[in-house]
C-alpha cells in the first residue's frame, strides 16, 4: 500500500466514507418503476433510504445489514479478511400509514437487489 493509499484509507475511515447508491423499485404486477436511494456508511452497516414510488408517493426510512459471505484467515479462522456480501432489511414509511419492507443482499461496495412488500399487498423488485 502506497503512502497516498494509506492516507486515503485513513481519511475514509475517519470520515465514515458515506456513499449513495441509486436504483429502482419495480412494482411487479404493473411493471411501473419508481426510484430508490440508499445513503450509507459501509463501515457502520446501516443508513437511510429514500424512495419515490411510480405514482409519485415519497417514502423515507432506514436499513441495516449483517455480513453474509466472509473470507476468513486460514491460519486463524476467527479473523475475517474480507466481507464479500451483506444481507439486509429496509423499512420505508410513506404517507397515510403506507409501509414498505425490503429484504435484500448486496456486495460490500453497496450495490444489490431484493424483494419488497407493502402493507397494501403490493410486491416490488428492488435493484440498486
Amino acid at each position: 500500500m502506497t503512502h497516498l493509499s494509506k492516507l486515503l484509507f485513513a481519511a475514509a475511515t475517519i470520515t465514515g466514507c458515506t456513499a449513495s447508491h441509486q436504483g429502482y423499485l419495480l412494482q411487479t404486477d404493473t411493471a411501473q418503476r419508481g426510484t430508490v436511494m440508499f445513503h450509507d456508511n459501509a463501515s457502520a452497516k446501516r443508513g437511510t433510504v429514500e424512495a419515490v414510488l411510480a405514482d409519485g408517493e415519497q417514502c423515507q426510512g432506514q436499513f441495516n445489514t449483517i455480513p453474509d459471505q466472509l473470507t476468513r484467515n486460514w491460519e486463524d479462522p476467527s479473523l475475517v479478511e474480507s466481507e464479500d456480501t451483506q444481507i439486509g432489511v429496509a423499512v420505508f414509511d410513506c404517507r397515510n400509514d403506507h409501509v414498505l419492507k425490503c429484504d435484500f443482499s448486496r456486495a460490500n461496495e453497496g450495490n444489490g437487489s431484493g424483494q419488497c412488500f407493502d402493507n397494501r399487498g403490493l410486491r416490488y423488485s428492488l435493484n440498486f
